[in-house]
């Protein structure tokens, strides 16, 4: 059978020739868009390494000289980082409140970064930097990579110790041990950190790689913080996590609540957002974009289809006299089915192998910008694999129902068009 499929290509050469190219161009747009899918599915389909539910960001201020509630400097016996820390106390008494942190930028779905560089032996790299409470890690449900959850690494975060995710190192120095490590702060030899525990990645986003957001972690003590006047207030993030029966409306109630309970000194609690809409806000126009551009690969992937379709379909019902002719001799409808599904497919499969070659190039060179997953093996074979088993099932869609209607020609009929 095989040998006469492709004895069929041959003599039919010159009307295959287009047929060929065709397959040529669409494979090689197809795999583009298979493969920017994939990455994007692939990346957001990831652990993010944290949990958000049941989690608020809460922000204070300051009343200024112009308030009628401002206390001046000469009647004041606290600092504004002990008015903040008296605040964040009565908000752990309450019955709904499991962890509050204070944190600078190091929050999921943050708009604001700030990095280090760091040396350990001949190694240096340059990571994101997380000033964090202890309490952080319960907050977000950080995870231990030796399975004993968060409160490990907050029992870790004291001192010199720093926290660092499992991807800490460079790829080519990814078998070395991190535990225990000590690292040089901005290559500074008098600044030494010794890694207390290792998370699992944490990822910065939904659409971003764990290979985007390596950190490490270092701690900010409550009598730090205590002694600041100036602390930044717009700046620090205090982050609360409450029971999982708490209220739904647990923002709206504590805001409800500040001016009573939780104004102390000069500060008070400015709003309580829920992460949910903070990484809705966040990813809105990520989250557009790819809806955009999803809309643009199906637009591809529907004019794919119905080209891939109509040209087999067309192609099978030109040929319906010769299908007729062939049952009038002898053939049976399954062997001619078989016989016009391989010609489809063998066809496929000499146009698809320079398509393999020119997409794993159009790949190495990085032209299609999809950074979300580094190119590699990973990366491409599912990628080609998907694209082939797509092409495949447009052709066989393409000629199987209309090569089962040819079937039904009378082979006087057939014999009669010849």
């Amino acid at each position: 059978m095989t040998k006469q499929i492709l004895k069929q290509i041959w003599n039919e050469r010159r009307s295959n020739a287009w047929l060929w190219i065709e397959l040529l161009l669409v494979s090689v747009v197809l795999w583009v868009v298979v493969d920017w899918c994939y990455v994007m599915l692939y990346t957001y389909l990831q652990p993010r390494g944290f949990n958000i539910e049941n989690t608020y960001l809460v922000r204070m201020a300051c009343f200024t000289p112009k308030s009628d509630l401002f206390i001046p400097a000469e009647q004041k016996t606290t600092t504004v980082g002990e008015d903040i820390l008296n605040i964040l106390d009565r908000l752990r008494n309450r019955p709904d409140v499991e962890y509050v942190s204070i944190s600078y930028n190091s929050f999921p779905y943050n708009d604001s970064n700030s990095h280090n560089n760091l040396k350990h032996d001949t190694i240096r790299v340059n990571r994101h930097r997380r000033i964090v409470t202890p309490d952080f890690f319960n907050v977000f449900q950080y995870q231990n990579v030796d399975g004993t959850g968060s409160q490990s690494l907050a029992n870790a975060l004291h001192g010199k110790n720093m926290i660092v995710s499992e991807n800490f190192f460079p790829d080519e120095y990814a078998d070395k041990e991190l535990f225990g490590a000590e690292f040089w702060l901005n290559v500074d030899s008098t600044k030494i950190y010794r890694v207390g525990a290792v998370s699992k990645n944490v990822r910065y986003a939904d659409f971003r790689p764990a290979s985007n957001s390596r950190y490490f972690a270092i701690i900010i003590e409550n009598h730090e913080f205590a002694a600041m006047n100036n602390t930044d207030i717009e700046f620090t993030e205090f982050c609360i996590r409450v029971r999982p029966d708490a209220s739904p409306e647990f923002a709206k109630n504590l805001m409800k609540e500040a001016p009573r309970n939780y104004m102390v000194g000069n500060t008070y609690i400015k709003s309580v957002e829920s992460f949910s809409d903070i990484r809705e806000m966040f990813q809105r126009d990520t989250i557009k974009e790819v809806k955009n551009r999803a809309f643009i690969m199906f637009f591809l992937l529907a004019n794919i289809f119905l080209g891939i379709i109509g040209t087999f379909w067309f192609r099978t019902q030109q040929r319906r006299s010769e299908l007729g002719l062939r049952i009038a001799l002898g053939s049976n409808s399954s062997g001619l089915q078989h016989l016009l599904l391989g010609e489809g497919l063998w066809i496929l499969i000499f146009a698809f192998l320079p398509a393999i070659i020119i997409c794993y190039n159009i790949g190495y060179a990085d032209v299609t910008r999809v950074w979300q997953m580094e190119w590699g093996m990973m990366r491409f074979i599912p990628a080609i694999v998907v694209t082939f088993v797509l092409l495949a099932l447009m052709i066989i869609a393409g000629i199987w129902y209309p090569a089962k209607q040819a079937m039904k020609i009378q082979p006087a009929e057939a014999l009669h068009d010849e």
